[in-house]
């Protein structure tokens, strides 16, 4: 019998999205991220598939989004939990807790503070692709959007723990706020602020958030 729950991993490959996004030192991030996303999918021990930009179909983004999770209905699922790969405090209970959510509401999403998502729960018969091109993909009113939209409808849905995304080397800054981050990853995150356009920044950051000791540790993060 089929696990009725499969997580979609919806990103392309480290480079194209490094590319696209014009992240310093932005192929290392991806490349992190990705290594973390499998090792978070298996974890969960629910099937996962991976589309990237050679198995994406569509002309924009949310046509090959919403294509993949009706390719994944498709294969006889009934309930599809999407994930990216620029959320790096995407946890495997984030994923767990949405499959949970999922039991009783119809949607659950994962808030980004850039007024997207970093997460969608979705259950099959709840898939419209068409209801959902019309909204303002891209945007910063996405979520705000759709949420209004489900609340109108009195469509159930359940929102688990805001994270943030890594849209642009300013919100490295951000990320690296997070006492909880890898030690890795705040290397890498370092490097992307340090190859930013302003690198004075970096020193009033570093000054405020007390990140001295990495300094210290043998091979600067900091070192290109």
């Amino acid at each position: 019998m089929i696990t009725k729950t499969a997580i979609l991993i919806f990103a392309n490959s480290a480079r194209i999205d490094a590319e696209r996004k014009c992240i310093k030192n932005g192929k290392e991030f991806f490349d992190f991220q990705h290594r973390n996303l499998l090792k978070l999918v298996k974890e969960s021990k629910l099937p996962h598939f991976w589309i990237d930009e050679n198995r994406q179909v569509g002309d924009d983004f949310e046509n090959r989004y919403l294509n993949a999770i009706q390719h994944i209905f498709d294969k006889g699922y009934q309930q599809v939990i999407s994930i990216g790969n620029d959320t790096p405090g995407l946890k495997v209970k984030h994923i767990l807790e949405a499959s949970e959510l999922l039991e009783h509401n119809s949607m659950c999403f994962g808030p980004s503070r850039d007024g997207g998502f970093y997460l969608w729960g979705i259950k099959k018969d709840s898939f419209e692709k068409n209801s959902f091109l019309n909204f303002k993909w891209n945007t910063k009113d996405l979520l705000p959007e759709i949420l209004s939209e489900l609340t109108y409808n009195s469509v159930q849905f359940d929102c688990i723990e805001t994270l943030i995304d890594l849209d642009c080397n300013e919100d490295a800054f951000l990320l690296l706020r997070n006492k909880s981050i890898d030690f890795q990853l705040k290397c890498i995150l370092l490097k992307i602020v340090r190859k930013s356009k302003n690198p004075s920044t970096l020193f009033q950051f570093i000054a405020k958030t007390q990140l001295k000791s990495l300094y210290y540790n043998k091979g600067s993060p900091l070192s290109t």
